[in-house]
């Protein structure tokens, strides 16, 4: 009974996949927990840049509305307003809306840019000790936040390609060893079933299934040859006192079946 043939490429296969899957699982979890938490830091220092910038606005428009209503134009009927609005909202990142309020709260002026506003700064318009309008800007941090909005994205793809470097140098160093190991194994264990037991079974891999399989057919070969050994001994002792000749067909028959190879005795044992 012959083993069955080693496929050369298993052991990389198995190596690389084993390398690549717990690459991509340790390297995965890290890279969301990681992710995670830069991705809130980002998230509340923008938070806080755009508040910051809005309450900036938020005064700068109040002094704006201040000279006019010094002036004594009233507010809701100034022009060009809107437009003044919606422009600052477009190039000012991290601005939402903008929203003029009379003394009474209601919304005399606004622009929109369509993201609801997260947080809101205000700045009120006095002229002559009195409040005439409050500026009400909104602010949202999704501007800013939007340059980081891949980060996850690029992390998996880093991730997948460390992955796939630790897959091919798993099966290239120690996928190929093993490839190498099983197949002399193999080489040896077919050898041993031809009747050589000579074969030098020594392997440089001295760990897993694969290095106690050639420490077992190293001992085994190793009993095979002293168990020989001593049957040759025994039968050159009758073979020396055998003076007519009588014994030695029948030592020869004996040696013959001791010493042929297992395959050849298992032919005979099924004819």
């Amino acid at each position: 009974m012959r083993p069955d043939p080693v496929d050369p490429g298993r052991a990389r296969l198995l190596t690389a996949v084993f390398a690549f899957l717990v690459t991509l699982l340790i390297g995965g979890t890290a890279a969301a927990l990681l992710t995670t938490s830069y991705r809130a830091q980002v998230q509340d220092s923008a938070r806080r840049d755009a508040l910051v910038i809005g309450t900036s606005v938020a005064r700068a428009l109040a002094q704006q509305f201040e000279k006019a209503a010094r002036f004594g134009i009233p507010l809701k009927l100034l022009p060009g307003v809107e437009a003044h609005l919606e422009e600052t909202v477009i190039a000012t990142p991290g601005i939402t809306q903008i929203i003029l309020r009379g003394p009474d709260g209601r919304e005399l002026r606004s622009a929109m840019d369509g993201e609801p506003g997260i947080d809101s700064a205000t700045a009120d318009v006095v002229v002559d000790g009195n409040v005439v309008a409050t500026v009400e800007v909104g602010t949202n941090p999704v501007a800013f936040a939007q340059a980081f909005a891949n980060v996850a994205v690029q992390a998996a793809v880093v991730v997948f390609i460390c992955a796939a470097l630790a897959a091919l140098a798993a099966g290239l160093l120690v996928g190929l060893a093993l490839d190498r190991a099983e197949a002399r194994l193999a080489d040896g264990l077919n050898r041993a079933i031809a009747g050589d037991f000579d074969w030098d079974a020594r392997s440089g891999v001295r760990y897993g299934a694969v290095g106690r399989a050639f420490r077992a057919l190293s001992a085994g070969n190793r009993h095979v040859r002293d168990r020989r050994a001593v049957f040759d001994a025994y039968a050159e002792e009758l073979l020396a006192v055998d003076f007519d000749g009588s014994l030695r067909p029948e030592v020869e028959s004996l040696r013959q079946d001791v010493l042929a190879p297992p395959a050849a005795t298992d032919k005979e044992r099924d004819a």
